[in-house]
């Protein structure tokens, strides 16, 4: 005997799936305004999309995978500012690097953080200190962080989304990078080694 697939029930849908669709959303947007709006977003989709709905896969499966394209969307829209130019060094990268050589200014070779974040209340600090930094990013580079390390698209799917070439993908995760970096070492590091 088949097992009976479940009826979908928009009207519980926010019962339901609310609390997990917008807790999901929060962690990758860092705000609690856009993630509700995400999440609405979810729903009207979905209940515009409900009657070819085919049951494949459960409601609640089904209402994630359009959460994720809304915080695909969510991301595209904010990565919608000019290119981040090729050919000038900015002024962070100027901080970092040797403009001879493009090596490492010595002060500024990478060092080990002398820190340990074992303690979950040390973790929820330095996950808060990482969402901060990351909403400190520019659009275009929170944007490219997010899809890469949060929802874990490949670089392909990113250039692809954002509409970007290879070269210039590789440009804002270096800087993305070195933006979280400094932002880090000022607004955690700094703060737990010097307690």
């Amino acid at each position: 005997m088949a097992p009976e697939t479940e009826v979908p029930a928009p009207e519980l849908w926010l019962e339901r799936h609310g609390d997990e669709l917008y807790g999901y959303a929060l962690q990758r947007v860092h705000d609690a305004d856009c993630a509700e709006d995400l999440v609405q977003e979810t729903l009207l989709s979905a209940l515009h999309a409900l009657p070819t709905f085919r049951q494949d896969a459960s409601e609640r499966t089904w209402l994630f995978v359009i959460l994720k394209r809304k915080i695909i969307d969510h991301y595209r829209r904010a990565a919608r500012s000019p290119l981040v130019p090729l050919g000038s060094a900015s002024s962070e990268e100027a901080e970092f690097f040797r403009p001879e050589d493009g090596h490492w200014r010595e002060a500024q070779y990478p060092q080990a953080w002398n820190v340990r974040a074992d303690d979950p209340l040390e973790q929820q600090e330095l996950r808060e200190a990482m969402a901060h930094c990351q909403q400190k990013l520019p659009a275009r580079h929170g944007a490219v962080f997010a899809l890469r390390f949060v929802e874990d698209l490949t670089a392909e799917e990113i250039c692809q989304e954002l509409s970007l070439t290879p070269a210039n993908y590789w440009v804002i995760v270096h800087r993305a990078k070195l933006h979280l970096r400094k932002c880090l070492e000022k607004n955690w590091f700094g703060l737990q080694q010097a307690s």
